[in-house]
């Protein structure tokens, strides 16, 4: 009998702990080249397929969080505003790598959810 092994796992979101679905490709929407997807608790996540455009690919989270408004996303302030997560992510498989590990080429998912402002 063989063993599982905790080198990959089911992906969830990390604030709500739920499943998630595997992020698609926007169609229709100019200059947004990241597939993505939200959760039900409100995140938004966007895949890095090659885990080295990490900037462009939270600027886009971001963008999203705030429904395409990119001026309102350029003025958020991460602890502030919003919380980010990022995690190891195979896209063949759908599945998580080791937390906290991170290898060159491999893909990663930006999480983003806004904090509300009271």
């Amino acid at each position: 009998m063989r063993r599982k092994t905790f080198d990959q796992s089911t992906p969830f979101c990390p604030f709500c702990r739920a499943g998630i679905v595997k992020p698609r490709k926007r169609t229709g929407i100019p200059l947004r080249h990241f597939p993505c997807a939200t959760c039900r608790c409100g995140a938004v996540y966007v895949s890095d397929l090659t885990g080295k455009n990490g900037g462009e690919a939270l600027l886009e989270s971001l963008a999203l969080a705030c429904n395409e408004n990119e001026e309102q996303a350029w003025s958020l302030t991460e602890g502030e505003d919003y919380v980010l997560r990022i995690m190891s992510y195979d896209t063949r498989k759908h599945l998580f790598n080791k937390r906290g590990h991170f290898k060159d080429g491999m893909a990663r998912l930006y999480f983003v959810k806004l904090t509300s402002r009271d």
